[in-house]
């Protein structure tokens, strides 16, 4: 009877230890807590240099750098060349799957494919696509069009009347038609002539300006891209099943094609301040994932040295067209830890669907 007792009070023992092991294991690594909302964020071009070169004239760290809970790099190549361009690079998050230079929304055998707006707006998220560039260029147009080439912009223009973006900003008014952009839903402003607080629709257009082209930073755009992206996070707010928004920091690139290493600092410094804003506001929000990557590089910039009499970083390009190198990728919310390591761009759209656990179109 006594060994009884033993055995018994031994065996008790070790259920009681286990027992404690996993609840202490649950305290260190709690269930992964599932994002509401995704914020997209596409610096265009923008690769560590650039990111660099910007950080060079602050005091402070960039807003990117202290949001950041996990890293990663994106591959950017794309299916027919080792140097992507805009459409296949922004395409292979959109849809998944890397496809030709200069596709929009398509696979590489040219059929169309579903863009990570059709597949969450489908399934009850709002949706919205925010630029410092006009609407139909490659970035923002993969996000809702299918067209075999990215200058097919009057084309791509059409797809956008399918109503699968809630709200849009950026330019190229003169590419589109606002009886037909009435008719599919969309209310239309002129952010020139119309306060952000102003606009009450739900689902809407906000084109910088008649103007086809999007101003620089430099040259007075002022806080366009920060104005529209903090509306539009309002506005897709109100859907109680949540929202995906992509947000391009357009001109990066351009300073880029450039070698204008001034023009990609003003244009990066623009970015990480939308970026900064949208942090704050996630992270009071509590349920959304923010990811902040790059469709590619551009122009091989190097920073060779520093100014110190004027102030000003130097540097040095090696191109004015895109490069192979591979890109950072930050993230912060939950969801974030799904976007740690090195992977292909078109991974992106698959962590997204993941870290939503969404099912996606077939």
């Amino acid at each position: 009877m006594k060994l009884f007792s033993i055995l018994f009070y031994l065996v008790l023992g070790c259920i009681s230890h286990l027992a404690a092991q996993d609840s202490l294991k649950s305290i260190s690594n709690p269930p992964k807590k599932t994002p509401k909302n995704v914020i997209l964020m596409i610096g265009d071009g923008t690769g560590l240099a650039q990111w660099d070169a910007a950080q060079s004239t602050q005091k402070d760290n960039l807003q990117v750098f202290q949001m950041a809970q996990a890293i990663g790099f994106s591959k950017t190549s794309s299916s027919s060349s080792f140097i992507t361009d805009s459409g296949a690079g922004a395409t292979a998050i959109s849809i998944g799957e890397k496809t030709f230079n200069k596709a929009i929304g398509v696979k590489k055998d040219s059929t169309s494919a579903y863009t990570l707006s059709e597949i969450l707006h489908v399934e009850g998220y709002s949706t919205g696509v925010i630029a410092s560039c006009g609407l139909t260029h490659a970035t923002p147009a993969s996000f809702y069009a299918h067209q075999p080439s990215r200058y097919m912009e009057r084309e791509i223009a059409q797809d956008f009347y399918g109503g699968f973006i809630d709200v849009a900003a950026g330019g190229d008014y003169t590419l589109f038609d606002t009886t037909k952009l009435k008719k599919a839903g969309y209310s239309c402003y002129n952010y020139q002539k119309i306060k952000s607080s102003d606009i009450k629709a739900s689902r809407y257009v906000l084109f910088y300006d008649t103007v086809k082209e999007v101003k620089k930073i430099s040259e007075g755009r002022g806080p366009f891209l920060r104005n529209a992206t903090m509306k539009a996070i309002e506005s897709l707010s109100s859907n109680q099943k949540g929202f995906f928004l992509m947000v391009e920091g357009s001109q990066i690139d351009w300073g880029g094609h450039d070698n204008d290493l001034n023009y990609v600092i003003s244009e990066t410094l623009d970015f990480d301040t939308t970026i900064g804003m949208v942090a704050n506001w996630a992270k009071l929000n509590g349920e959304t994932l923010v990811i902040v990557t790059a469709d590619h590089e551009t122009g091989g910039l190097s920073l060779t040295g520093y100014d110190k009499v004027n102030k000003k970083t130097e540097g040095s390009f090696s191109t004015k067209e895109h490069t192979a190198i591979a890109v950072p990728v930050f993230a912060f919310g939950p969801g974030s830890e799904e976007f740690i390591g090195v992977y292909e761009n078109n991974e992106i759209h698959d962590k997204i669907l993941k870290a939503l656990k969404a099912q996606g179109l077939k």
